[in-house]
């Protein structure tokens, strides 16, 4: 029997009911498109990690809120990770 690879939309409803598997999956298969996208930003390979990294952990967190009308899941984690970007690449305001 084969198993059709699950789509984004079903890992993320899979997230929002607790599977850190279909977490870890999506995170696996946009990793490294999520990572020039905020690398073109930053150009700081430490940055973009931490940035992938947070990325990824507000996605778990707002798993619940997704929207699939609204757009892809691809363009829901760029959009979280092109928001935290920018707000490194913001200088602090003292």
């Amino acid at each position: 029997m084969t198993h059709l690879p699950l789509s984004d939309a079903q890992l993320v409803e899979l997230m929002a009911a607790g599977d850190r598997r279909a977490h870890e999956q999506l995170g696996d298969r946009h990793r490294l498109s999520l990572y020039a996208r905020v690398y073109a930003l930053l150009a700081d390979p430490a940055a973009t990690e931490e940035v992938l990294s947070e990325t990824l952990e507000r996605a778990w967190r707002a798993a619940r809120q997704f929207n699939p009308g609204a757009g892809s899941a691809a363009a829901w984690l760029s959009e979280i990770a092109r928001d935290l970007a920018q707000r490194r690449q913001r200088p602090a305001i003292s």
